[in-house]
């Protein structure tokens, strides 16, 4: 049964193949590969038989790959690591593809072999240890194949079941020795070079399907149908679309991909719930066993000035700085933004600017509709600043300077928690404070344009202040 982890970050990771079971099925075809070699290439020496020497090297090929598949297996059960975080799956499939190319040598040799024999007219001896050796040793190759196909489609390795095809091929390659022989036995001559010769195309034919099958995992060819994953996401709830479904791998270890937008008003833990479902579900599929969720929010094709809000406020923060206060306008299709942005009041005007003119820089390559951009600087300072009281007289004169220009406009009045305090920093001046009350029906527009009025009527009026800072409030608001 497939075992799957669960990772700090909440994705599952390839199934925990048994590497060990593989590995000893290899061995033991590669100790049943040399024996059939040894039987064959004794036989061989022993009675002349050139051809029986030459199906025992076709033998000694399939040890060979066996060899390889080791090495690639070792190679293929590594965990993953920084430089190989998909793990190291495909070094299995390269060494499958490396079987095929031996197949393809195992070819050109018969035919080389061939050819060299029926131009040489060269009659092998035939006797009773020439057939008992290739029967035996066929016996083997037999016994082998069978018993490493079966286990390399129970334990789904690519490299047990492209080895045993390499085998079977060999069989074919010992069957055509005898039918040789045999004819060879009754005069004609001609038909051992002809049987291997058709041997050699039976056994390239096997090297092309290993390729079928090899490529596709190399070069990432989807390896699951993609609608077969939409029917399974399609069935979780808080799902309303999803995109980018992607898959590769080997058949057998799939590792899924793909983008699943929910409602953007979706918590952070329903989306990591919803992401973790689907997750399970896929892993249910026969051959995946490595899914990777990417959760989005759902846009609304009417809402692209929210995207741009949340983008203004993503680039400020990259550059350092805040968003006090954003408005965007829309006129013959264009976007107007304008925005008042703070900046750490220790930098100089130019830095400040600079910082400033890289954010409408982003703004306008994020959204190229934006015809124009208005921004204001103001000061963010993160940090608890110091500050004293003034001087008694100065804050009188504060006071009565506030009093005289809440009275002259009319939609304010009662003018309270009137704070006055010098700034320490340095730059020389005070800050002032205050709340005023005003209708508790007034749109909040209005209520932004009468702080702003108030502030700078304060600003102009007062000479040495910093900053003002207006809070309203309805009537009767403690």
């Amino acid at each position: 049964m497939p075992h799957y982890d669960w990772t700090d970050d909440g994705y599952f990771v390839t199934e925990r193949r048994d590497l060990k079971q593989i590995r000893l099925v290899l061995i033991v075809t590669m100790l049943l590969n040399f024996l059939a070699t040894a039987i064959k290439v004794t036989a061989g020496l022993a009675t002349g038989a050139l051809s029986v020497v030459a199906d025992g090297l076709d033998s000694l090929f399939d040890g060979l790959s066996n060899i390889v598949g080791l090495t690639g297996l070792y190679l293929a059960g590594k965990p993953p690591d920084a430089e190989h975080p998909y793990g190291h799956r495909k070094f299995e499939t390269i060494a499958a593809l490396s079987i095929s190319f031996l197949l393809f040598l195992t070819a050109l040799q018969l035919l080389q072999a061939a050819w060299g024999r029926f131009k040489a007219g060269d009659v092998p001896q035939v006797n009773a240890w020439t057939v008992a050796a290739m029967l035996v040793s066929m016996l083997i190759q037999a016994v082998t194949s069978i018993y490493e196909l079966r286990q390399g489609r129970r334990l789904k390795s690519e490299v047990l079941v492209a080895d045993a095809l390499h085998t079977r091929a060999s069989i074919l390659v010992s069957l055509s020795v005898l039918a040789g022989l045999a004819l060879v036995r009754l005069g004609y001559a001609w038909a051992d070079p002809l049987a291997a010769a058709i041997v050699a195309l039976v056994i390239a034919k096997i090297g092309v399907d290993i390729l079928r099958e090899t490529i596709p995992v190399l070069v990432d060819q989807a390896v699951v149908d993609p609608h077969r994953i939409g029917e399974v996401v399609r069935q979780v709830g808080g799902v309303q679309s999803f995109h980018r479904v992607r898959s590769r791998g080997a058949a057998g270890s799939a590792a899924v991909d793909l983008h699943v937008r929910i409602s953007p008003d979706r918590t952070v833990q329903e989306a990591d719930a919803i992401a973790a479902e689907i997750r399970r579900r896929l892993l249910e599929l026969d051959g995946v066993n490595d899914v990777t969720v990417h959760m989005e929010a759902q846009r609304d094709p009417q809402a692209g000035e929210q995207d741009l809000f949340a983008a203004l406020h993503q680039a400020a923060e990259e550059l350092g700085l805040v968003i006090h206060e954003s408005w965007v306008h829309r006129m013959d299709d264009n976007l107007y933004l304008e925005m008042h942005v703070g900046v750490d009041p220790h930098l100089t005007l130019g830095q400040a600017h600079a910082r400033v003119e890289q954010l409408e820089i982003e703004m306008r390559r994020r959204f190229p509709q934006i015809e124009e951009v208005h921004t204001h600087i103001e000061m963010a300072d993160r940090q608890v600043q110091e500050g004293d009281r003034v001087p008694a007289e100065v804050e009188e004169l504060v006071r009565r300077e506030v009093y005289n220009i809440v009275e002259s406009i009319p939609s304010l009045d009662q003018p309270h928690h009137i704070i006055i305090r010098r700034d320490r920093d340095g730059r020389g001046g005070y800050f002032i404070s205050l709340e005023c009350t005003a209708a508790a029906d007034m749109p909040v527009s209005d209520a932004h344009q009468l702080s702003n009025l108030l502030e700078r009527e304060l600003s102009s009026h007062l000479s040495g202040v910093v900053d003002v800072f207006v809070h309203l409030e309805p009537p009767g608001s403690s």
